[in-house]
């Protein structure tokens, strides 16, 4: 069973070596242009009423200009649905996109006499906007530029120093210029298309830059897509034949069942999953911190990754960026530093005390091997699903941003395996999110070290702590004075800086290192204090509770000030980038240390209802599973988005609830699976 199960990991690898990269079926574009019959096409549109379909599904003069909405995306599946076959021609539609540079001149001329009435237009200079909302139109573009590059969607993130300089799917090119949509026939390309259109009629003789195309059935079934299938119908099939052979002896013959037969079972994995037990010196609280923390990663990335689309009232969006109400959403990268400071605190906390330093060293290799075959089921599985199916599940004008995301796992499977992407391709990251598992296992490859000075001497133990936390604060402060980062992840005017922030910073483990410590640093006085009681005065407490909040609030709140316009206090985005985190991590470790000793009160009986077990339980899979999620849902739009607080917050309950039911289904079925076989016979290796 074991060899079985490596065997299909490992055709997984082989298939994605053997694969696709591109998404779309680049030789299907080139194969369809015929400039012949692409004219004789045309020619015939004009005189048929068949035109009237490609007109209406392309662009029209967009609505809300004023406030900021320049693009218009016409109707994608009109387009797409146009397929008739008429005087031996098979006319059929293509939908692409070009934008147009808003600083040029539009001259009007007297409109061409076809049919209709002579309308006399007069010249239009530029769109009738004012310095801010062009300033607001100018932002905002920079603002999807950061929303590409921090989904790992931009290929150049190296040199961003003008949006304007490149051409790529789904971002504006020339002069932050606005995108609009024409469906024409598929046999033509977008410049003979365009050039006829500007030729017959001069109202639409403007200047554009191509930006992309796209036909029915275009995304082509790959290698991947075939592992993809045979590895989760393999799956399947072991879950239908161990459910029915656990059920059959359960409920009908009413005899034990070989454990590894059921390994797969959905009803033994679902009665495991449902089934919580209080375990003494478990940190009951935990579950809260994380389920909740969990709950702000998701509806962080809710709201971040709606600017992957065109929003209709960029005006109003960059005005709520920059309004107090949004300092929670801001702030939301803080939670990160949450599960640092969990990781490191839980890799002390249930190693020191529980086993011998000789007997940690013996078996130093389990301590790795367990947080492998911990993540690696999950990651692999979704790693395998979006480099395959889940680019075939939905479509839309914004789909290339879930395409290129998708190109990316087919390219750096890899190094998403082996968790090495900060480093190796930080701008081209398999599932984006997963930057943080790669910082976490170089945290935990590292961990041991420590752990051993912690076995002994108590001295040592405070000597080795306080060195490498202060080592790695020394690290954080070196990067954030040199590079002189802002402290905002999303500040509208220095998204040209992120690539570097990305690299040099956010995604860096020696930058991120120092609440991974600090959770050491609990993880050992928690130990060290257990089953004890610690007395604390009640005046101690309500001191260290009030500094544990006002830390909080002040990492929380500091990001405001940051995200104003008139912001150039440099030294404070440095200082909030080399110890915030730290003071986060810090003020949520004391709440754990309090709640667990007994000092908790409210806050302890509240994050350790029972009500937090399943979703925390789940928090891994679910911070897996949502980004992708979220970026399906996103790339299914075919209009452009208005955005409001109300409707990303339902956005997030949708994404936040349909993650967590895939999620039940999702680890009971593969996680404990795969791990119960492989801790089958790792325990028979043993014996």
């Amino acid at each position: 069973m074991h060899r079985s199960v490596f065997l299909v990991l490992v055709s997984t690898i082989v298939s994605y070596c053997e694969g696709y990269s591109s998404t779309f079926d680049n030789y299907l574009y080139e194969t369809v242009l015929n400039s012949t019959e692409c004219d004789e096409q045309l020619h015939f549109l004009v005189n048929s009423t068949l035109k009237w379909r490609f007109i209406d599904a392309s662009a029209k003069i967009p609505s809300g200009i004023l406030s900021g909405n320049v693009n218009d995306l016409g109707d994608y599946y009109q387009c797409l649905d146009i397929n008739q076959h008429i005087k031996n021609m098979d006319v059929q539609g293509k939908y692409c996109t070009v934008t147009v540079p808003l600083d040029q001149v539009i001259q009007l001329p007297e409109w061409p006499d076809v049919n209709w009435p002579n309308i006399t237009l007069p010249e239009i200079p530029r769109p009738p906007l004012d310095n801010e909302t062009m300033r607001d139109i100018e932002s905002y573009y920079k603002l999807r530029k950061w929303a590409m590059m921090m989904a790992s969607l931009d290929r150049q993130v190296d040199s961003v120093e003008d949006i304007s300089t490149r051409v790529f799917p789904m971002m504006t090119t020339a002069q932050y210029g606005p995108t609009f949509a024409i469906c024409i026939p598929k046999v033509c390309s977008t410049k003979q298309a365009m050039d006829f259109i500007q030729d017959r009629y001069p109202f639409f003789n403007i200047e554009y830059n191509e930006s992309f195309c796209r036909l029915p059935n275009d995304k082509p079934f790959t290698p991947a897509d075939k592992v993809a299938i045979t590895v989760f119908s393999i799956i399947g099939f072991l879950i239908i034949i161990s459910t029915a052979y656990d059920c059959y002896h359960v409920f009908i013959l009413k005899t034990e069942t070989n454990v590894l037969h059921r390994a797969f079972s959905v009803y033994t994995n679902t009665r495991r999953f449902l089934t919580f037990k209080t375990h003494p010196g478990a940190l009951e609280c935990v579950d809260g911190i994380r389920a909740i923390s969990m709950a702000w990663v998701v509806i962080g990335h809710t709201y971040a990754l709606t600017l992957l689309g065109f929003v209709h009232n960029l005006e109003e969006t960059l005005g709520w960026l920059r309004k107090f109400s949004s300092t929670w959403v801001n702030s939301a990268p803080l939670t990160v530093d949450t599960f640092f400071l969990l990781s490191g605190l839980l890799g002390v906390y249930t190693t020191v005390g529980k086993i011998s330093r000789d007997r940690f060293i013996r078996v130093i290799h389990l301590f790795y091997i367990n947080r492998l075959l911990r993540m690696f089921p999950l990651l692999a599985t979704m790693v395998l699903l979006q480099a395959s199916l889940l680019n075939h599940v939905s479509d839309g004008p914004f789909w290339q941003n879930v395409a290129l995301a998708t190109e990316n796992c087919r390219q750096y499977w890899w190094s998403a395996l082996l968790h090495i992407q900060n480093y190796v391709n930080s701008n081209q990251i398999c599932l984006t999110h997963t930057w943080y598992l790669s910082v976490d296992m170089q945290l935990y490859i590292v961990c041991p070290i420590i752990l051993l000075m912690l076995f002994g001497d108590k001295k040592i133990a405070y000597i080795a702590l306080a060195g490498i936390l202060l080592l790695s604060l020394v690290s954080s402060t070196l990067i954030s004075f040199l590079y002189n980062f802002s402290a905002a992840l999303a500040h509208p005017d220095r998204i040209s800086e992120f690539g570097n922030y990305a690299k040099y910073y956010y995604f860096n483990t020696l930058a991120r290192a120092p609440p991974f410590f600090v959770g050491m640093i609990f993880g050992y006085l928690l130990h060290l204090w257990k089953d004890r009681n610690i007395r604390i005065s009640k005046i101690n407490v309500a001191l260290l509770w009030s500094l544990s909040f006002a830390m909080m609030a002040f990492c929380i709140f500091s990001v405001y000030p940051v995200m104003q316009l008139e912001h150039d206090a440099q030294i404070f985005d440095n200082f909030l980038n080399a110890y915030m985190r730290t003071i986060w991590s810090s003020a949520v470790g004391w709440l754990i240390f309090a709640c667990v000793n007994g000092y908790g009160g409210p806050i302890n009986w509240f994050l350790s209802l029972h009500m937090w077990k399943l979703p925390a339980r789940l928090s891994y899979a679910m911070y897996l599973v949502h980004f992708p999620i979220i970026m399906i849902a996103n790339g299914s739009w075919v209009k452009t988005h208005y955005f409001t607080n109300g409707d990303n917050l339902y956005r997030f309950m949708a994404d936040f609830w349909f993650t967590f039911s895939r999620c039940i289904c999702f680890v009971h079925r593969h996680r404990r699976s795969i791990l119960y076989v492989a801790k089958t016979f790792i325990g028979r290796r043993r014996k």
